[in-house]
C-alpha cells in the first residue's frame, strides 16, 4: 500500500482568479457622473468618420455602451460574461438592469469606433483639469 502524499499549498499567483467584480464606491461613482454628463454623448452620435454612418438609437445606446467600458475598467470585471450578468441583474452606472446577450454586446463593442472613446476621454480630461485649475484658484 502507498503512503499518502502530503498535499501542497501551490503558488498563489498561479490558482485560477475568481471573477467577483469589485464593489461600486459612491465617491468614486459621483466623481465618474461629475466628468462623464449624458450632453457629451448626443454630438459623438453624428460623428463622420470611417463608418459613413449616423449611429441610429439602439439597445445598447453609446450611453450604454460607455457605462459598460468604464464599469469594466472602475470595477475590474474580468470578462464579458461577468460584465453582461451584472449589466443584467444590478445595473452599470447610469443604466438600469437591461437584459442583453453577450453576443449582441460583443458585436456592438465591436462596431462602435474607437475614435467615439477617444474624444470623450479627451473631454474628460479637460474637464477635470478646468476642475483641478478651479480647487487651485480658490485655494490661493
Amino acid at each position: 500500500m502507498s503512503k499518502p502524499r502530503p498535499r501542497k499549498k501551490g503558488n498563489p499567483d498561479l490558482r485560477r482568479k475568481t471573477n467577483q467584480p469589485g464593489v461600486e464606491i459612491p465617491e468614486i461613482t459621483k466623481k465618474i457622473f461629475e466628468l462623464l454628463e449624458p450632453t457629451m454623448f448626443s454630438p459623438l452620435k453624428y460623428l463622420q468618420g470611417n463608418h459613413e454612418k449616423i449611429m441610429r438609437d439602439r439597445l445598447l445606446s453609446l450611453p450604454v455602451m460607455v457605462a459598460l467600458m468604464v464599469s469594466i475598467v472602475y470595477r475590474q470585471i474580468a470578462g464579458l460574461s461577468e460584465a453582461v450578468r451584472v449589466l443584467k441583474e444590478e445595473g452599470l452606472l447610469w443604466i438600469e438592469p437591461l437584459k442583453v446577450t453577450k453576443q449582441a454586446v460583443s458585436k456592438r463593442i465591436m462596431n462602435v469606433p474607437a475614435e467615439i472613446f477617444a474624444i470623450l476621454l479627451k473631454g474628460v480630461v479637460e474637464k477635470a483639469a478646468e476642475k483641478a485649475e478651479k480647487i487651485q484658484v480658490e485655494e490661493k
